[in-house]
């Protein structure tokens, strides 16, 4: 594997056509997300795929989803009582999933939206970092052991995905969340997406627009309550639009923009992205033949002194005072691999914070640095952010 960190060798990474490479982690993610994850996915059938799904995570699509994703948030904090503590990453990772069950499957019914909420964070767990890691490690041993477990809640999970497909296409009714739109989709030739494409993209859209989105809400939490300047700014942004802002808003205030863009770059969710070579490449005048991977390691930019002064400062302001380029900033990737997700994900991000801190008056629980740590395919706060509640505006 060779790394880049500098823009130069990030932006012939992502500039280079996309017959270049092939998905380095087929191995690693296939059992979880399925064979036809447009993350694993190639060449043809990967732009095929990606362009099925894209337009439902583009423009004025994703703006249909702000007071939905408000409406959720505060009603997950009315719950609170003043003196409560909790961790805030289960608390946004709580959101998240519900966003993604109302805005992207489209499911209402309470009923329906636990057992999804039960079952999703037992599937993502029981793939833990040994299976990820460790192939040979994936059979069962005597009906006992992580793969056995694993695959018991997967198939538990399958059918509670093929029943809720079986389900719309024989209602097939239009409504307004993005599973209708993937299966309204039509390739090229006029077909629908196959049951199996569905539910691998459900399951992705899951792990993209879950685990990392609370992640990043939690960062967010814990650093504007380490640093009160920050805050106190936020805060008085938040209040010229009342207790309850309008999603629209939100979404356009400077400030808090910054803040979660801060939040992005201090600790993304995943730290770099890797390209395994299908053909000679040429990185910063170096030949590397094929089978060698080339890494863009994100963290390493987002922490360049240079382009970042006093990089492992939190310091939204660096986002008012100049405009990043996609390969000196990139949470999200770049290139044709881009994260599908990642425009719903920033705009999630920024409803749900300003809603929260707009009604709610949080603070750190423990006085403590937080550090990152290693999650399965991610890296997130150690302990998840402890806070308490200090009551409403």
């Amino acid at each position: 594997m060779v790394v880049t960190q500098t823009p130069q060798g990030i932006r012939e990474i992502f500039a280079a056509p996309p017959e270049t490479f092939e998905s380095i982690a087929t191995s690693l993610l296939a059992p979880l997300v399925g064979e036809h994850s447009v993350l694993l996915l190639d060449g043809a059938l990967h732009k095929r795929e990606r362009g099925l799904i894209m337009p439902a995570f583009q423009g004025a699509r994703i703006k249909a989803y702000g007071q939905l994703i408000r409406d959720i948030a505060l009603r997950h904090a009315a719950a609170w009582k003043p003196g409560q503590r909790f961790v805030m990453q289960e608390i946004t990772q709580s959101i998240a999933l519900e966003v993604i069950l109302q805005a992207i499957f489209g499911i209402r019914h309470k009923t329906r939206i636990q057992t999804y909420m039960d079952l999703v964070p037992a599937y993502f767990q029981a793939f833990t970092s040994l299976l990820v890691f460790f192939p040979p490690l994936r059979r069962d041993f005597g009906g006992i052991g992580p793969w056995r477990h694993f695959k018991t809640i997967a198939t538990r999970f399958e059918q509670l995905l093929a029943e809720e497909i079986a389900a719309r296409r024989q209602a097939p009714e239009v409504q307004d969340d993005i599973l209708s739109l993937l299966l309204a989709a039509r390739h090229e030739d006029g077909s629908p997406m196959t049951d199996g494409e569905l539910r691998d993209e459900l399951k992705t859209m899951l792990i993209g627009g879950h685990e990392t989105t609370a992640i990043a809400l939690a960062w967010a939490f814990y650093w504007l309550h380490r640093e009160p300047h920050v805050y106190q700014r936020l805060q008085a942004e938040l209040s010229a639009l009342g207790r309850t802002p309008n999603p629209s808003d939100l979404v356009q205030l400077p400030y808090l923009s910054a803040v979660c863009d801060e939040a992005l770059r201090l600790y993304p969710v995943v730290p770099g992205v890797a390209r395994k070579l299908r053909q000679p490449f040429t990185l910063r005048g170096h030949e590397l033949p094929p089978g060698v991977a080339v890494y863009a390691a994100i963290a390493l930019t987002h922490f360049d002194p240079i382009l970042y002064p006093d990089p492992m400062h939190f310091r939204p302001e660096r986002f008012l005072e100049r405009k990043y380029t996609p390969f000196e900033y990139l949470p999200f990737g770049g290139g044709a691999r881009r994260c599908i997700g990642a425009a719903f994900a920033v705009y999630e991000i920024k409803i749900v914070l300003g809603s929260l801190l707009a009604q709610h008056r949080l603070a750190l629980a423990e006085d403590n640095l937080v550090k990152p740590g290693p999650r399965t395919f991610t890296i997130g706060p150690k302990g998840g952010v402890k806070m308490v509640y200090q009551g409403s505006t």
